[in-house]
């Protein structure tokens, strides 16, 4: 997906996706997406360890994409 902005990027993000399914190299969303983990995960999780990774990582991604785009304005 292209988006033009990074503010798009935020607006199509904002919907939580939920996580099915976790192993060690990958994670399946609710949609069937399947994507590699950014991290190497040294022990077993659950999908509901990860998910609340996931979310908090994404908050704190797109804060910081916020901040970049106000400064840059």
């Amino acid at each position: 997906m292209n988006y033009e902005t990074m503010g798009d990027w935020c607006k199509w993000n904002e919907k939580n996706m939920k996580v099915v399914r976790v192993s060690k190299t990958e994670y399946e969303l609710e949609n069937g997406d399947v994507y590699p983990n950014v991290f190497e995960l040294e022990e077993d999780i659950t999908v509901e360890e990860f998910q609340k990774l996931l979310d908090e990582s994404k908050s704190m991604i797109l804060n910081h994409i916020k901040n970049i785009e106000e400064e840059n304005e």
